[in-house]
């Protein structure tokens, strides 16, 4: 199987995309990188991805951190400012000033105003104020009379004194540093030469509070901002994180053409499944492989194989909808179908048989207007989780796969279980119990009498579960064990006609025979045995074949059918109008009969007429090449009545009669018409 070389590896450059971006990031926060040859297995990108989270977690602790520590520093300059206003207030104290005082500006010949004198104090102690200078000093001159006349007020107006204060460092004079040389600003103006007088001393207190109380306000919406913009790049850089590992993730686990699993993936889940605790439990893989992708890659480039391969993940969706399926991309061409909870070897024969129907239809090529079969195969495999290896599990789909690709069918399952050194397929069915034979009257719509049975066997088998002969073949490619219970089948069917009616022109037996797994000329040999043995009129015999697409065209085919016809069988050809059926090759095959279901009737009771007509077109197309059309799966009245009028040869169903046992026949026989059903027998 090829495989994609280094270079071609979309989940290597992915990873190595990865790592730059998460080392940028790192890089900017100042952390040291993360080394850039880690593996590419789970645990080591879970390992990268751990410890990309550990260091964002300790740069958004840092950032908090430092939040704090500027908080803290700002309430403490705001609370050293307060103790200097108190200060300032009562006089000279013998202890130093908690804050470094800005120097007061030097005294020059010419006094100025209070603002200007202001002003020079608040620029020495570093105040910038966005204003020019002339406006600067007029608004502090105005502020200084303000508080002139709170002072010498009756009583002394303490309110405008603290607004003052706010509007100051509204103004932009909101240092601590500018707060003593404010203070000696104000208390100058406000005292009577060398007197401070106790209301101008209040009135001074009032500013410094208002003073003080905007410092902190101011600190405290600093702080919110900062604890905001922290928080807010905290979960900027947590979001960024996300996406970033959600696109590793993505593109690690996904295959980003057709968007299902990566292989990687899979073998996660082949891991977790041979974790589990129950070891009773079964996990089932289904290993698809899509043939024709290389040579439409060729002929019409990637893009058309790009097309091919989304087609074929949007069948496997359709096929496989349960939540325990993991849809994945195996390599170039493969797919696999990996079930959780496995039934067995028959829920993945199913699977398995569904998804090839599903591949079966051509796809389209774009620009081109052609189509493409995509030649699908499909091996299926199941284990027990308890002794589970995925590599182990894999291999044995592989071995499937090879086999479905030497078989008919398009699917094949290993079976990991037979025992003994013979052939696998061979072991794979040893312990079938045979259970009893059953038949279900085929009736004649013109007269409403029993024209023949139609006999069903079904095998038990201890892993396996119900098995027809059909299923037995297919399971199994086994053409020894499936011709000899075909033969035993024909020998029971045809003795058990003589039974019932030796006559040349008695009921009919019709049974199911893989005609095509048997080959040529085993099952010729086979027919010949059981009709000589018994001494059952050939005609009498009606060998039913699984319809056309069960019949691969060619001369070896077509050899075979008429062998059997040579005997004087009759051969029905079932589930037709389902399938790719080409008439044409309908006409040339030596068939007699046709068999079709009436799950075509899909319509309610509104709709009996086009369920009518479509029967009636069927039966003039089987008239026109000289066969017989008999419907079944008539199971109720109303679709009984649909086939009223349109011209079909025979029905079979629940309508007409439920299976019965070899010795229920009999009454069946001897009934002249069958409209009702009683105890499981079809009363006169």
């Amino acid at each position: 199987m090829a495989q994609s070389g280094p270079h071609e590896d979309p989940e290597v450059l992915t990873h190595a995309m990865m790592i730059a971006a998460m080392n940028q990031i790192l890089g900017e926060c100042g952390y040291p990188p993360v080394p850039e040859d880690v593996p590419r297995d789970d645990s080591a990108a879970d390992r990268v991805i751990e410890d990309a989270r550990r260091r964002a977690d300790g740069i958004v602790a840092a950032a908090f951190s430092t939040a704090v520590q500027y908080t803290d520093a700002a309430l403490d300059q705001a609370a050293r400012t307060v103790l200097s206003s108190r200060r300032a207030l009562s006089g000279p104290q013998s202890t130093p000033y908690p804050v470094d005082l800005a120097p007061m500006p030097v005294a020059t010949g010419a006094r100025g105003t209070v603002g200007e004198t202001w002003l020079a104090a608040a620029t020495a102690a570093g105040v910038y104020l966005p204003v020019a200078e002339p406006v600067a000093a007029q608004t502090l001159d105005v502020y200084a009379r303000c508080l002139h006349e709170a002072a010498t007020a009756i009583p002394p107006d303490y309110d405008t004194a603290y607004r003052v204060g706010v509007e100051v460092v509204a103004l932009g004079i909101g240092r601590h540093e500018a707060l003593p040389a404010t203070m000696s600003v104000v208390l100058d103006h406000l005292s009577e030469g060398e007197v401070l007088r106790v209301p101008a001393r209040q009135v001074a207190g009032a500013f410094a509070a208002g003073f003080a109380a905007a410092m902190q306000a101011r600190t405290l919406a600093q702080q919110e901002s900062l604890h905001r913009a922290t928080q807010r790049a905290a979960h900027d850089f947590q979001v960024a994180l996300q996406h970033s590992e959600a696109r590793y993730r993505r593109l690690a686990y996904f295959d980003p053409v057709t968007g299902l699993a990566s292989k990687t993936r899979l073998v996660q889940r082949l891991r977790q499944s041979a974790n589990g605790d129950d070891p009773q439990r079964h996990a089932g893989l289904c290993l698809i492989e899509i043939g024709a992708y290389p040579a439409i890659c060729e002929q019409f480039g990637a893009e058309a194989g790009d097309h091919v391969l989304g087609e074929v993940a949007r069948r496997l969706r359709l096929a496989a909808t349960h939540p325990d399926y993991l849809l994945a991309r195996h390599g170039s061409h493969t797919f696999t179908v990996f079930v959780q909870d496995s039934g067995g070897l028959v829920h993945l024969a199913d699977l398995a048989e569904r998804i090839a129907g599903v591949l079966a239809e051509p796809t389209s090529l774009p620009d081109t207007g052609l189509t493409a079969p995509l030649q699908a195969h499909v091996g299926a495999v199941d284990a027990a989780t308890g002794d589970l290896e995925p590599a182990r599990v894999l291999v044995d789909a592989e071995i499937a796969l090879r086999q479905a690709r030497s078989g008919t069918s398009g699917w094949a399952v290993y079976d990991a279980r037979p025992a003994g050194t013979g052939p696998r397929a061979t072991a794979g069915v040893a312990g079938l119990v045979t259970g009893p034979p059953t038949y279900q009257p085929v009736v004649r719509l013109g007269t409403g009498r029993v024209a023949g049975l139609h006999t069903r066997m079904t095998w038990r088998h201890p892993h396996l579960g119900t098995l027809d002969l059909t299923r037995i073949g297919q399971l199994t490619g086994d053409r020894d064990t499936t011709t000899r219970l075909a033969a035993g089948l024909l020998q029971q069917a045809c003795r058990q006609a003589m039974e019932w009616d030796g006559a040349t022109k008695g009921p009919f037996v019709g049974l199911d025979v893989p005609v095509h797994q048997i080959g040529y000329p085993d099952v010729v040999e086979v027919v010949h045995d059981a009709l000589t043995t018994s001494g059952l009129a050939p005609g009498r015999l009606h060998l039913h074949l699984s319809g056309l697409d069960a019949v691969p065209a060619g001369e070896h085919s077509l050899t075979v059918l008429t062998a059997l016809a040579e005997l004087g069988v009759r051969i029905v050809l079932d589930d037709f109008g389902t399938g790719f059926t080409s008439l044409a090759y309908l006409r040339d095959l030596p068939v007699h009969g046709l068999r079709t279901p009436a799950a075509l009737l899909r319509t309610g009771a509104s709709g009996a007429d086009s369920d009518r007509e479509l029967l009636a077109g069927m039966a003039r197309t089987a008239h026109a090449l000289g066969l017989t059309l008999t419907v079944h799966g008539i199971d109720d009245q109303p679709a009984a009545a649909t086939l009223r009028g349109t011209g079909c040869d025979g029905a079979q169903g629940l309508h007409y009669g439920v299976p019965a046992t070899p010795h229920q026949v009999p009454a069946l026989l001897r009934a002249r018409a069958v409209p009702l059903r009683a105890n499981g027998l079809v009363a006169s």
